[in-house]
């Protein structure tokens, strides 16, 4: 394998990259393959934030996004949460999450607490 690391500038330089990495995605570990894997994602990952970087996200958004993910139901939140009636608050946002529903979600859902934070 003959590559020249670099950043990545342009568009043309990211599909090549996207191309390399799509290549290389099931390489074994502790190989340089790997190692050029690890390298070309990271300046991928740098470009991505760069040039298409992702909005903040809506902590109601991402909750209801992973409980379809996980396959969690709306009746095992509502025990997480409190209740039928206080998901229904939380999820039409009438009432902010509490630092425990936000703690019991994180973990559950696998959502960063400071995703969270911002509806509370």
């Amino acid at each position: 394998m003959n590559y020249a690391a670099r950043p990545i500038k342009t568009e043309e330089q990211y599909n090549e990259a996207l191309a390399l990495i799509e290549t290389l995605i099931d390489c074994e570990d502790d190989t340089p393959e790997m190692e050029v894997l690890e390298l070309v994602s990271i300046l991928a990952h740098d470009y991505e934030q760069r040039e298409h970087p992702i909005e903040n996200l809506d902590p109601i958004e991402a909750i209801k996004y992973q409980m379809a993910e996980l396959g969690v139901t709306t009746a095992e939140m509502a025990e997480l949460v409190g209740g039928k009636s206080r998901l229904s608050d939380l999820l039409h946002k009438k009432r902010p999450l509490s630092v425990r529903q936000i703690r019991a979600i994180s973990t559950r859902l696998d959502i960063p607490a400071d995703v969270l934070l911002a509806s509370a």
